[in-house]
């Protein structure tokens, strides 16, 4: 088998896998809206990872050791029927086929981010950070609104705002949407951000960016229901705000990778040979 077939084969392996990881818990298609576009994060790793240029460097005994760890570990996470450990190894084997089919390209290692929020693991295995932003947009909601004199009271993610309940869910708090926002994030620091550090410290900023803007849509949501009633609030308005709020996102996420990577300034000085 020649290396053209070899790396066509694993490629194709992949491909079975990252399937097999969509097939293994199904219980995305409940807010398929939300987290099906997050497939779109493998399209986009092949897109900003250009050009892929096919290199003959041999499979050293390292990379296959790796190889082997994450097949075990991806196997035994299909077994647990663990999203976590399924996404992770098999993002460590894609990493490790595009190193040893494809030459070296300076920030290809951030496609790592990119392939890891590619998969539904975040929203359907990790619902104590949701409810953790749930409950702390909820209590800054509680102060905002007793700080602008309107009496309110909160009990967990619930609040009573001038005796109107507003129960803050997690489509209300736009927890189904997370991951796409931080995909999207990522997505743009990595095409747009050159410098290494810049780009670790728009990772870092990239959920208080979605926290802040989470809480806008409940301040939104809440100033609806009490202006008008609650089935406006809940209804067309409510997936208004959330497509306004993520467009709001990728804004702040887009003026923040200008700071972070400005343009250059063409000079308009003449060298004088010496």
């Amino acid at each position: 088998m020649t290396r053209r077939h070899q790396v066509q084969l694993a490629g194709l392996a992949l491909a079975l896998g990252a399937i097999s990881i969509w097939a293994r818990d199904r219980a995305w298609m409940k807010m398929a809206a939300d987290t099906l576009p997050l497939a779109f994060g493998l399209l986009l790793a092949v897109f900003i990872g250009r050009p892929w240029q096919p290199r003959t460097t041999p499979f050293t005994r390292n990379h296959q050791l790796l190889t082997a760890i994450s097949a075990v570990a991806f196997a035994s996470g299909w077994v647990l029927g663990c999203l976590t450990l399924l996404t992770v190894s098999w993002t460590f084997l894609a990493m490790l086929w595009a190193h040893w089919a494809f030459d070296h390209h300076p920030g290809r290692a951030r496609l790592a981010w990119l392939l890891l929020l590619s998969f539904p693991w975040l929203v359907i295995e990790w619902p104590l950070i949701g409810w953790a932003f749930r409950l702390s947009s909820a209590t800054v909601a509680e102060q905002f609104f007793n700080l602008v004199l309107i009496p309110t009271q909160r009990s967990g993610t619930h609040l009573n705002i001038l005796g109107l309940p507003i129960d803050i869910e997690p489509a209300c708090a736009g927890w189904n949407v997370l991951q796409l926002t931080l995909l999207a994030g990522v997505a743009l620091g990595t095409s747009e951000i050159q410098n290494p550090r810049h780009f670790s410290l728009l990772l870092f900023l990239l959920p208080g960016i979605a926290w802040l803007a989470n809480l806008l849509r409940i301040l939104i949501l809440a100033a609806l229901a009490l202006s008008f009633d609650t089935q406006m609030a809940s209804g067309v308005m409510h997936e208004f705000t959330g497509l306004a709020v993520l467009a709001a996102v990728l804004a702040m996420i887009k003026g923040f990778c200008f700071l972070l990577n400005p343009p250059r300034q063409a000079t308009s000085r003449i060298i004088k040979p010496s």
